[in-house]
C-alpha cells in the first residue's frame, strides 16, 4: 500500500477524495472544517494538502506547508495532474484500497462466509470478490459501476500522456508546463 503520498482536500474535494481512498492513498476529508484546522492537520501528519480555496492555499504555502491549488475540479484531469506531480498510480489495486466512507484500509475477500451476513443473497452469488472494511463495516464489490471507474481511470492516464507530450524533451521538469494549478515545493 502507499504510505506516501498522504493528502488531505478541502470541503470542495469530496469527489476526489473517493478516487484517492479507491486507489489506496490515505486522504483525509471533513465537510466541516476550519482552515486553520486544515493546515494544522496536513503539518502534523505530513499531508499535501488539496484546496480549490486560493487563500488557503497560500496561507498553507506561507507556513510551508505542501499544497496544491486545484482550479479545474474536474477528475480527469485532477487525478492526471496527481499522477505528474506525485506519481499517484492510475491504476486499481485489488490487495489495496480505502473505504471511500471511512478512509480505514480494506480487506479483500473471495470467502462467501466473510459476507454472507453482510450483502443481499444475490449479490453473494453474483460476485465473487468482496472489499471489507474493518471500521465501518461497508463491503465494496465490482458492479456495474466498475466500467465507469475503468473509463474515468483510463482518461486520467490518457490526460496524463496528453500533459506529457506537451514537455519537451529539453525540459526535465513537469513544472514548465501550465497545469492550471499552483504549488509549493
Amino acid at each position: 500500500m502507499p504510505s506516501y503520498p498522504k493528502f488531505i482536500a478541502d470541503a470542495m474535494l469530496g469527489h476526489v477524495v473517493r478516487w484517492l481512498r479507491l486507489l489506496g492513498y490515505d486522504t483525509t476529508y471533513y465537510r466541516i472544517i476550519e482552515d486553520w484546522k486544515l493546515i494544522r492537520i496536513a503539518k502534523e501528519e505530513d499531508r499535501i494538502l488539496l484546496t480549490r480555496d486560493l487563500g488557503l492555499y497560500r496561507r498553507a504555502r506561507k507556513q510551508n506547508i505542501k499544497a496544491l491549488f486545484i482550479e479545474d475540479p474536474d477528475v480527469v484531469k485532477v487525478l492526471a495532474i496527481l499522477s505528474l506531480k506525485y506519481s499517484i498510480r492510475l491504476d486499481f489495486d485489488k490487495n489495496d484500497s480505502r473505504c471511500t466512507q471511512c478512509n480505514s484500509l480494506l480487506r479483500y475477500t473471495t470467502s462467501l462466509i466473510d459476507i454472507s451476513h453482510k450483502v443481499s443473497k444475490d449479490i453473494a452469488l453474483k460476485y465473487n470478490e468482496f472489499w471489507i472494511c474493518p471500521s465501518c463495516g461497508k463491503v465494496y464489490w465490482q458492479g456495474n459501476h466498475w466500467k465507469t471507474i475503468f473509463e474515468v481511470l483510463e482518461k486520467a492516464k490518457a490526460e496524463k500522456l496528453k500533459t506529457l507530450s506537451k514537455v519537451k524533451p529539453s525540459e526535465k521538469k513537469i513544472e514548465w508546463l501550465s497545469l492550471s494549478v499552483y504549488e509549493q515545493k
